[in-house]
């Protein structure tokens, strides 16, 4: 069985603050490691349960989305990282040949509290995104994607805010709770040579159960999709530039853009791209 696993990094062991997650952090480069052997936590459950090939895609948006460790990461997963991939940026690899897929290292939706850093693609400019009139996560963008593709979600890490969420989706899918968060950046941790076995434990279970068909698709929201995006901040100049010259996006009001997407693939660059559609000229997503 292939695995397909999406690693994040606001959700991984021992993380709380948004300083943990970016260069400018005095542990950011301490952190990229917690982040690698949480990965690392996963392929080895992956494996253990008879996976045949394992593929891990990075997630997090910093540095062009190379986060992980290459010389730490286990060599026998595969690893999608860097910009400008085809599809859904951070889906690349994810098809119709994936068996399961596992979240590591994932983040509650936009507007949860508590959440650790919860937030919806953006940090900077997405207030809350909704589709069909639920506020929604980048959980729900890969549990549908998955879901459209014939694949079920098998597993999510990171707080008890995220593990909930998806447990509201894909009830049976494995939660493994890392933190429990107290606000968006305080959380009660569990120190990462604990939570890791768990993480390996939770994505053996996981793979083992997709391997005996006890895991479901989820096919709770059917496409067309319509997502309104609320913004943190008004539409820019350029931002109102770029959007009203493509179709499948209408501004409602100076801090609320509609978005339409026959599928998730679009769905996901859509959306992603009105987080940097303020650069004069870019309309390109």
């Amino acid at each position: 069985m292939k695995v397909f696993i999406s690693v994040d990094m606001e959700g991984i062991s021992g993380l709380v603050r948004w300083a943990d997650v970016v260069t400018r952090g005095i542990d950011y480069q301490l952190n990229r490691s917690l982040m690698t052997a949480d990965a690392n936590a996963a392929i080895d459950g992956a494996f253990e349960a008879g996976a045949t090939e394992v593929i891990v895609e990075e997630n997090h948006g910093i540095e062009d989305l190379c986060n992980l460790l290459m010389d730490e990461i286990d060599p026998r997963a595969q690893v999608i990282r860097g910009a400008g991939r085809p599809g859904a940026t951070t889906m690349a690899g994810l098809d119709a040949s994936i068996g399961v897929v596992l979240l590591v290292g994932h983040h509650g939706r936009a507007g949860s509290f508590p959440g650790i850093m919860a937030h919806t693609i953006s940090y900077g400019w997405f207030k809350l995104v909704r589709l069909q009139g639920e506020p929604i996560g980048e959980a729900d963008f890969f549990a549908i994607r998955a879901g459209e593709l014939g694949v079920p979600i098998g597993m999510v890490s990171g707080d008890q805010v995220v593990a909930q969420q998806v447990r509201e989706i894909c009830p049976w899918a494995e939660t493994v709770e890392v933190k429990q968060a107290y606000g968006n950046q305080s959380a009660r941790c569990i120190p990462p040579a604990r939570a890791r076995p768990l993480i390996r434990e939770g994505a053996q279970r996981a793979v083992a159960r997709a391997m005996a068909g006890e895991l479901q698709i989820y096919t709770g929201v059917r496409s067309p999709y319509e997502f309104e995006v609320e913004l943190a901040k008004p539409v820019t100049e350029a931002m109102s530039e770029n959007i009203t010259a493509q179709d499948s996006f209408e501004i409602l009001d100076e801090k609320r853009i509609l978005v339409t997407a026959p599928d998730m693939d679009l769905g996901f660059r859509r959306v992603a791209y009105i987080s940097y559609a303020e650069k004069a000229g870019v309309t390109r997503y």
